[in-house]
């Protein structure tokens, strides 16, 4: 009489879709993360930015000066593209870096930075990734961010 066994373990076909899988997301990982690393260097300038002494009376000029000098220095490729981009077809400036006065409170102002994020992948795949974070001028304890 003969015994059978039963398989067990994974197929070489199972294996194959596996790696292939933890293939594409490492791929994915490498393209993706050096903007998240980016981002989190943005969010330290903008802090530095604000934190700077007499940055609450500077105008928009001022602080296109300072946000200049500290992409230049920290080489932060994906907000360069869209700070260095100028403008439009339509005429309309595509300075990622805005100005917003706040609401409530005594003249104080807050900088928003928002800007998108385009690398390809594999073929004509690509990631579309949009970064947003903001700071309150002179308060650069008080920040908030995505």
């Amino acid at each position: 009489m003969k015994i059978k066994k039963k398989q067990q373990g994974a197929t070489m076909i199972t294996w194959l879709v596996v790696a292939a899988f933890f293939g594409l997301t490492a791929s994915a990982v490498v393209k993706v993360g050096p903007y998240y690393i980016e981002f989190n260097s943005v969010k330290s300038m903008m802090k530095n930015i604000a934190g700077e002494a007499g940055i609450k009376t500077a105008n928009k000029h001022q602080l296109n000066e300072k946000i200049g000098k500290y992409l230049t220095i920290n080489s932060l490729r994906g907000l360069e593209k869209s700070f260095y981009a100028g403008r439009t077809a339509d005429g309309k400036s595509q300075n990622p870096f805005k100005v917003v006065r706040l609401k409530k409170g005594d003249n104080r102002k807050k900088l928003v930075v928002t800007y998108p994020v385009e690398t390809s992948w594999i073929g004509n795949l690509s990631f579309l990734m949009k970064f947003t974070h903001e700071v309150v001028l002179g308060e650069p304890d008080n920040v908030s961010g995505r």
